[in-house]
């Protein structure tokens, strides 16, 4: 049998093609559940309907699409129990991530969901000083901020009127970098409960917090972590098409390296018969 020459514009070719088809028709490539996921899932069918829960944090946008596949799948899963949502940016880029995953959700009636701006939601405008403004945030809300991201004075927002204090927070979730500084002063200062939907390279760094403060911090791991979360919400989106991309694709290239060895073989097979 000829086995065909392996030219790197083929394989690439084949690469590419394999990568965007598991992307965009994810088939569900097996992978273990988190107990820590789970615990996250059921840590949010604990909240009662009316209760407020703070989104946000601060920088490092490049990284944050990798978060919102655990992001997504939540803010579903906080509709659902009619949980009331206030995004807090710490951060200048932090605002267009936040939008962009009320969006991606579709929880919004602008995106055929139930969620009206205002009373379900708010999108607050980016807040400098990073732990200072965080501090002031969490002690006295409407001194801290004084509009929403549309310039609608908060006090003129039913949502807002129910949000004074940290007092008012039942949960705060961050999908982006800043978790250390929620939690020190969130977490370990006022007691709210705070889960990170980290970035890989993030998880190794900040998951000694979830033994410093056991059942009030938790996190998931990247791409993984959203593929999780999106099983338990019976759903597909972008963890299962990260999943799917690295195990086919892995799949892949070791059919190529099997293939080229063989290649490799039948070409010194040739050159000692001549």
């Amino acid at each position: 049998m000829k086995i065909p020459e392996l030219k790197s514009q083929y394989v690439w070719l084949v690469v590419l093609l394999v990568y965007v088809t598991a992307v965009i028709v994810p088939i569900g490539a097996p992978f273990q559940m988190s107990e820590i996921t789970v615990k996250i899932y059921n840590k949010i069918n604990e909240l009662q309907e009316g209760d407020i829960v703070v989104i946000g944090g601060a920088y490092v946008f490049a990284f944050d699409l990798e978060s919102s596949a655990a992001l997504i799948p939540c803010l579903r899963q906080l509709a659902q129990k009619k949980v009331r949502i206030v995004n807090a940016p710490f951060a200048v880029e932090a605002v267009q991530f936040e939008k962009y995953a009320m969006d991606a959700s579709r929880i919004t009636d602008k995106m055929g969901g139930t969620y009206k701006y205002g009373v379900d939601w708010v999108q607050l405008p980016y807040m400098p000083g990073w732990p200072a403004a965080l501090v002031g945030f969490l002690e006295d809300v409407h001194s801290a901020v004084a509009t929403d991201v549309y310039g609608t004075p908060i006090d003129q927002i039913p949502l807002m009127k129910d949000l004074r204090s940290y007092k008012d927070i039942k949960l705060f979730i961050v999908p982006h970098w800043s978790f250390d500084m929620v939690v020190r002063y969130a977490t370990a200062e006022r007691g709210i409960p705070a889960i990170y939907f980290a970035q890989a390279a993030a998880y190794a760094s900040y998951s000694p917090f979830m033994m410093a403060y056991p059942d009030k911090v938790f996190m998931t791991n990247g791409f993984l972590g959203g593929a999780q979360y999106e099983k338990l919400m019976g759903m597909t989106g972008l963890g299962h098409s990260a999943i799917d991309a690295y195990a086919i694709l892995s799949a892949v290239f070791l059919g190529f390296v099997i293939l080229g060895n063989l290649t490799m073989l039948s070409r010194i097979g040739k050159e000692e018969e001549k």
